[in-house]
């Protein structure tokens, strides 16, 4: 079996999920032969900067913007003529691939991919079954074209708004969702990992997923927390975000009562006024000016084991008892996996919100305020009942074994499939 999963780099959840598929069908057929391709950027590497580029700046810095976009993108808008009009011209620089590599089946994990790969099949140029895995709890129009065969959806809602929204025929939805890393599966050895940490058992865990946010907030937000009264402890992962995680090291562990931070807020006094300067053209070398001084307001402490990059994130999800994190599709199926509680911070309009909704929709996460925040964890931590049961509705909404299933799938449609050779350019028939 010959399998080409296209993904891309905009966001991290497309190619972790390309990944944990890859993985999986190795792991059933060894002799398969399976690639991932980040098909923008095959496509061209000025069209993968500015897509990529183009994203990450604008949900960060113009959320705003980047909002109204992706509504009127998913409509019947000039927008959406313009991308699908855009990504169709675009499909051809991928027929090459498909000639060298020979797919039996190809998945897509973007919705430009999907778009692309789409109307190559409606023109005949490409011959083989082609899955499309929505990797966000909601649906997108540009994620839904003529030549797809099957959708791969995160969660039940999504079959109703598929058919019901987009005119999708219901054997093409199979709710199987977002494919996530095998070791989400695997029990862990949970005093194993409290011993580690230096942390007690009965004792409830925060666990801070903090790489996205902006310093200053997520920091406030430690703060608050660590303020109350309530016995619990923390674990804060901030990834890659060296600043983040050199400040909250000076905070943690008590090195200084007051530093200086670069914030990349886009809410915080100090980086708007940051922008004004970037738009004056004698100010943009002074951008000394946006260091901003943080000052610990509390002497109070927690227990807190501080990360930069890790790779067992499993392990410290399978023991908190809520997480404190932006809710990305990746994020949101690898905590369901652990039965694991979010608080949502700072949702980005687009996908970000939309999952937002589904999850307090659910009864699985909360949105917590930016001025009350500490105070709904507290609600939280002192109504444990509560807690209980937004765990157990986790688990209600967890598809479990997710790439298992999409690899089944991939199996009958490439069955079903009654011309398996490798597509062609119509031009060279």
């Amino acid at each position: 079996m010959r399998v080409l999963i296209l993904s891309a780099s905009t966001g991290g959840g497309h190619k972790t999920a390309s990944a944990a598929l890859k993985n999986i069908i190795l792991e059933k057929q060894p002799d398969a032969t399976v690639e991932i391709v980040d098909a923008i950027e095959y496509c061209g590497h000025i069209y993968n900067k500015t897509i990529s580029d183009g994203y990450q700046y604008l949900a960060t810095k113009a959320p705003t913007i980047y909002g109204k976009m992706y509504v009127s993108s998913g409509e019947d808008t000039w927008v959406n003529a313009f991308v699908t009009k855009f990504n169709k011209q675009l499909s051809k620089k991928l027929l090459p691939l498909f000639i060298d590599f020979k797919p039996d089946i190809i998945v897509c994990c973007h919705a430009f991919i999907s778009e692309m790969v789409s109307a190559l099949v409606v023109e005949g140029s490409v011959t083989v079954p082609v899955i499309s895995i929505i990797t966000d709890f909601a649906a997108h129009k540009t994620y839904i074209n003529k030549g797809i065969s099957a959708y791969v959806v995160a969660n039940d809602d999504m079959i109703d708004e598929l058919m019901n929204v987009y005119g999708v025929e219901r054997e093409k939805i199979h709710s199987l969702g977002i494919p996530i890393n095998s070791v989400f599966y695997k029990k862990k050895d949970r005093h194993e990992i409290l011993e580690s940490l230096g942390f007690k058992d009965g004792v409830p865990i925060v666990l801070i997923m903090a790489g996205s946010f902006g310093v200053t907030d997520i920091l406030k937000i430690y703060e608050n927390l660590i303020q109350l009264d309530d016995e619990f402890q923390i674990i804060v992962i901030t990834g890659r975000n060296r600043k983040l995680y050199d400040a909250f090291d000076k905070l943690v562990n008590r090195n200084e009562d007051s530093f200086e931070i670069e914030d990349d807020d886009k809410y915080s006094p100090e980086s708007k006024l940051r922008k004004m300067k970037e738009f004056t053209n004698q100010l943009k070398d002074d951008l000394s000016l946006s260091k901003i001084k943080f000052k610990r307001s509390t002497n109070k402490t927690k227990p807190t084991a501080l990360f930069f990059f890790i790779s067992n994130v499993a392990d410290y999800m399978s023991v908190a008892d809520l997480i404190i994190t932006k809710p990305g599709g990746l994020t949101v199926s690898e905590s369901l996996a652990s039965g694991l509680p979010l608080a949502i911070f700072s949702a980005y309009p687009g996908q970000e919100k939309d999952n937002a909704e589904f999850l307090v929709r659910h009864n699985l996460a909360i949105n917590l305020d930016r001025k009350n925040g500490a105070q709904q964890i507290h609600d939280l931590l002192a109504h444990p009942e509560k807690l209980e049961q937004m765990k157990a509705n986790c688990k209600k909404h967890f598809k479990d074994r997710s790439a298992e299933h999409i690899y089944g799938l991939m199996l009958d449609l490439i069955a079903k499939n009654k011309n398996t050779e490798a597509p062609v350019n119509k031009d060279e028939k």
